[in-house]
């Protein structure tokens, strides 16, 4: 995979659809509601951190929850940051 980079929000939304992964297993799609809270980031950074990840094909997002959940490309990105299995 090509190296990837990441904004320090990027990272940290992407960290936390991962233990929601691990958690809940490949279908964990999280509203965004109170995920914000969950990744330690407001609102706005939040959603500006959806929209990076989708744009690199890191997330899929449905506008009718709206919810989020780890592509492949997305997981194995999330296992090689800091915290992650590889990382």
């Amino acid at each position: 995979m090509n190296e990837t980079r990441l904004s320090g929000n990027e990272s940290k939304l992407l960290s936390c659809l991962l233990l929601f992964f691990r958690g809940i297993g490949p279908g964990a799609t999280p509203g965004l509601t109170g995920l914000d809270d969950e990744a330690g980031l407001d609102r706005h950074e939040l959603d500006k951190a959806v929209k990076g990840l989708r744009d690199k094909g890191l997330i899929e997002y449905w506008e009718l929850k709206p919810a989020v959940r780890l592509t492949r490309e997305g997981l194995l990105l999330a296992e090689r940051l800091p915290g992650g299995e590889g990382g």
